[in-house]
């Protein structure tokens, strides 16, 4: 693991959450802590405090950057595929399942309820939402555009994050090797899957 660069100035609560954010990677949830967090960026080991009260704070933190990234996501393939809903969704559903693959711990911080609700917990809820509705406004654009059927936007972008959803959450725990070895199978067996998914989601 690349260690974090010694904190000299700047952002300490985000060179917080990204040591974080590696050691979870590492040694998961359970296994980080908010002194192994400071030695890993190079502070005092009281220094994070001035920022998380404790380690849940750290995680919500790290949770509230995982969907804002999440988001970012989203929004950056509804830039490349301009007036492309359906090449939208699919990539959209690509980008969520690879970000799964990369980061098996962060997602499961952000969806596995690893952490308490504390009062960072309307944050998060703002970030997460930000993320959701992205994919919303997806299934808007296709509406729009006259490929997708009509009927609540929410909850036929609910339906798509269900299988997409359910889908990384077998290719990050490794149960899709019977059927696509490396990650640029099981990329593209996603593909597939989402076809298949637009097809019930077309007019």
């Amino acid at each position: 693991m690349t260690k974090t660069p010694a904190y000299h100035h700047g952002n300490l609560r985000q060179a917080l959450i990204e040591a974080g954010a590696q050691l979870i990677e590492i040694k998961g949830v359970s296994g980080i802590s908010l002194r192994e967090v400071a030695k890993q960026t190079g502070v005092s080991h009281t220094a994070p405090y001035r920022h998380f009260k404790d380690k849940n704070a750290l995680l919500a933190g790290i949770t509230e950057v995982g969907f804002a990234q999440l988001a970012g996501s989203l929004q950056q393939v509804m830039i490349e595929n301009p007036n492309a809903p359906k090449d939208q969704l699919i990539e959209a559903g690509v980008a969520y399942i690879s970000r799964a693959i990369q980061n098996k711990q962060m997602h499961n911080l952000m969806f596995g309820g690893a952490w308490k609700l504390s009062n960072d917990e309307e944050l998060i809820k703002q970030t997460s939402d930000a993320a959701f509705n992205g994919l919303v406004q997806i299934v808007k654009n296709g509406q729009q555009a006259g490929v997708f059927k009509k009927g609540d936007a929410r909850v036929l972008a609910l339906t798509a994050w269900s299988l997409v959803h359910g889908y990384a959450m077998l290719a990050s725990t490794s149960q899709l090797s019977h059927l696509a070895a490396s990650e640029d199978s099981i990329l593209e067996l996603a593909r597939t899957a989402e076809v298949h998914l637009i097809e019930g989601l077309e007019k």
